[in-house]
């Protein structure tokens, strides 16, 4: 019988012992369990406001690079603005010198010759210098654009203009208002009845779409080898 109660005893005392060792060992992986969920979370957040911190970089990186878009932006739009106008004022330069073609409304004066009368130079220098003081932009003589330094000279039996020989009819065109145009040369004994009168004959017809040919530029007619320029 004591036999029994002692080996009942050692029986329960063991199987406290497993039980013990069973609920310590569950206590220890929970334990484990949850600092690794603590480390875990830990983690997370880290990772988190790091790349909450990275994002906030790259989003004001972004915003720098929109502003210097923008900046990028106006200065080309202004570039660009600024190179229009110059295009424009040296398209306009071109014109005043002759060397672009042109049209307009104006005139065309046809110049000739009755019987014997003696056509000039003078003649026709008379013509194109009233044309000028009607406020006339583009003249040329058979189809020779008319500029500062152009010459019209006779010799013998033909004109020469801008170094060429030209033959009559002497065909002048002007871009001017055709109305002030016509005005100033029929005017009485203005410049058409005085060479009529003359015995050169002067028809005068209003266009409205007259072309006048740029000057020739081959080094005949604008000339500049001789000229330096002062800043």
């Amino acid at each position: 019988m004591k036999f029994f109660k002692v080996t009942s005893l050692t029986l329960v005392c063991m199987l406290l012992g497993v039980v013990i060792a069973m609920q310590y060992r569950s206590v220890m992986v929970i334990n484990s369990l949850s600092v690794y969920e603590q480390q875990r979370s830990s983690d997370l957040i880290t990772d988190l406001l790091r790349e909450k911190r990275n994002n906030e970089q790259l989003q004001q990186r972004i915003n720098e690079l929109q502003k210097d878009l923008e900046t990028y932006r106006t200065s080309s739009s202004n570039e660009l603005e600024t190179i229009r106008e110059l295009n424009e004022y040296i398209n306009k330069l071109q014109i005043l010198a002759g060397l672009k073609t042109v049209k307009g409304a104006g005139v065309v004066v046809t110049m000739d010759s009755i019987g014997n009368a003696y056509l000039d130079d003078d003649h026709i220098l008379t013509v194109l210098n009233e044309l000028r003081a009607t406020d006339v932009q583009a003249l040329a003589v058979n189809d020779e654009r008319i500029i500062a330094t152009s010459e019209v000279r006779k010799a013998g039996s033909y004109m020469t203009v801008n170094g060429r020989k030209l033959l009559p009819p002497y065909v002048i065109k002007a871009i001017a208002d055709p109305d002030k145009l016509e005005s100033s040369l029929k005017m009485m004994t203005g410049v058409v009845e005085t060479l009529e009168y003359l015995n050169i004959k002067v028809d005068v017809k209003k266009e409205e779409n007259i072309i006048i040919p740029a000057v020739r530029d081959d080094g005949t007619v604008l000339r500049y080898d001789l000229l330096t320029p002062v800043d």
